[in-house]
């Protein structure tokens, strides 16, 4: 039986795993295991804009079945970590509980 390569290599990127609040457009917040990476360093690409590229991604998986909730209605929402850092993202598909999303400014988890 030969071993399956990690599903993560060790690319160097930043990477996020662990809990976080999102915040829907009406307010409503529900708690969340997110599993993020930054997907670029901004200081990289020439003409950055937040306007034009993403550079967080990732997905979100509600902790517990909330009644009403559906991770997909943050388009966009407020992803808060921990320690108070909050980004815009918009939730890209799946389920109700368990969505992927894209980052819409500076990734909470990284400070360059």
């Amino acid at each position: 039986m030969t071993s399956r390569p990690p599903f993560h290599p060790d690319d160097g990127r930043p990477r996020y795993v662990g809990p976080a609040t999102v915040v829907f457009p009406d307010g409503k917040e529900a708690s969340v295991i997110a599993s993020l990476v930054l997907r670029l360093d901004p200081s990289t690409v020439e003409n950055f804009s937040y306007d034009r590229h993403s550079t967080w991604a990732g997905s979100i998986t509600l902790v517990r079945d909330e009644e009403g909730v559906d991770l997909f209605d943050a388009a966009p929402g407020i992803l808060r970590m921990p320690d108070g850092r909050e980004s815009e993202f918009m939730a890209t598909g799946g389920s109700a509980g368990e969505s992927g999303c894209s980052g819409l400014g500076p990734a909470p988890f990284h400070s360059a």
